[in-house]
């Protein structure tokens, strides 16, 4: 899925009073500029140190916080691996969250970085795991996105969960670089 296809569903999905928590990736940046924040403190992101495998606690954090609001994890699969065992936590406690994973078996975000540098890419490819029997393994229903056309209604359906749920969705990262290409030809006129 094309990442401005996501981003645009899950605005689509969320009321302005839900809370969306990104980790930091390439999705990052998707979710920095396309979706639409309509108040303050609904949308998360980790800037400044923005450390790798924030979403899936911070979500845990706001659902114990804000216990009657939708909570959404957008994580790509590397910040994903790195907190993943925070699923028996949510499981644990039972939060009905909402962890998104955005796959597509790399660190995207240092490749597009690399590619938009180098003109390649080095050192940022990896395996993943079968992320929905991974949260089964914890009790946790998990859901892979195979058609665009999937997604929405299966997130709409599973807003007000009173378990953690887990959706895994592959995505097209080739925008990443036409939206470099785009945003570099925007210059400043003073």
């Amino acid at each position: 899925m094309k990442p401005q296809k996501v981003t645009s569903d899950l605005r689509a999905a969320l009321g302005h009073d839900d809370i969306l928590i990104s980790d930091v990736g390439a999705h990052k940046l998707w979710i920095a500029r396309m979706f639409p924040t309509h108040k303050p403190n609904t949308v998360l992101i980790s800037n400044g140190y923005a450390a790798m495998g924030i979403a899936l606690p911070g979500a845990i954090a706001a659902k114990l916080v804000h216990p009657k609001k939708n909570v959404i994890a957008v994580v790509g699969d590397g910040g994903f691996l790195m907190t993943s065992c925070e699923l028996e936590t949510a499981k644990r406690l039972g939060l009905g969250i909402i962890t998104i994973v955005w796959v597509d078996n790399s660190y995207g975000l240092i490749e597009w970085k690399q590619k938009d540098l180098f003109g390649k890419a080095f050192g940022v490819y990896f395996k993943n795991p079968d992320f929905v029997k991974y949260a089964e393994s914890f009790g946790i229903k998990g859901y892979k996105i195979n058609k665009a056309g999937e997604f929405l209604p299966l997130l709409k359906q599973s807003l007000g969960t009173k378990e953690p749920i887990l959706i895994e969705i592959p995505i097209d990262y080739s925008e990443n670089l036409k939206l470099t290409e785009k945003l570099g030809r925007i210059t400043c006129p003073i």
